[in-house]
């Protein structure tokens, strides 16, 4: 499969609902494109070397769940947020209870970035998929593992 439509595909799942399946799978997807966005970082060639540095993301990222009971730590690669208003989020809605989960992506555990690969597109393939949405979701896409996790902050709506 080519990378935008995995890109595409991955992003088009909706919010609501049931999980993604095949998991294991994107998962291993997921890797071999860490491994290649890496060595496209070392690239030769100076403008894909460049370019290829905001391919992988490092700092905190956040997931957001609306009314979850339990943090299911499964290590599948899942969709997470750089966003700092979750009002941005398409999907988010403050009338409702939710649970925001805040990461840390690092050097040897990064987060491959969506925006990212979507302008690396643009730049050297002449594809712009990026819709205002997608740019003001900010997504990332993570492992959710215990390790990585640095705060799980429950909101409760008050019931009038």
């Amino acid at each position: 499969m080519k990378l935008e439509k995995l890109f595409l595909k991955w992003v088009n799942h909706t919010k609501e609902g049931s999980r993604r399946s095949s998991l294991d799978i994107t998962d291993e997807i997921w890797k071999q494109v860490i491994k290649d966005f890496r060595n496209w970082e070392n690239s030769e060639d100076k403008e894909v070397s460049e370019h290829a540095k905001r391919l992988l993301y490092t700092g905190k990222i956040r997931r957001v769940h609306l009314d979850l009971n339990e943090v299911d730590y499964d290590n599948h690669y899942v969709s997470w947020t750089l966003v700092e208003n979750l009002e941005d989020l398409y999907f988010f809605n403050p009338a409702y209870s939710h649970t925001i989960i805040t990461a840390e992506a690092t050097k040897d555990n990064p987060a491959i970035s969506f925006i990212g690969y979507l302008e690396f597109l643009k730049k050297f393939e002449g594809e712009d998929l990026v819709t205002p949405p997608i740019r003001k979701e900010k997504e990332v896409i993570f492992p959710l593992q215990e390790k990585s996790i640095l705060s799980i902050e429950k909101i409760e709506i008050k019931k009038r």
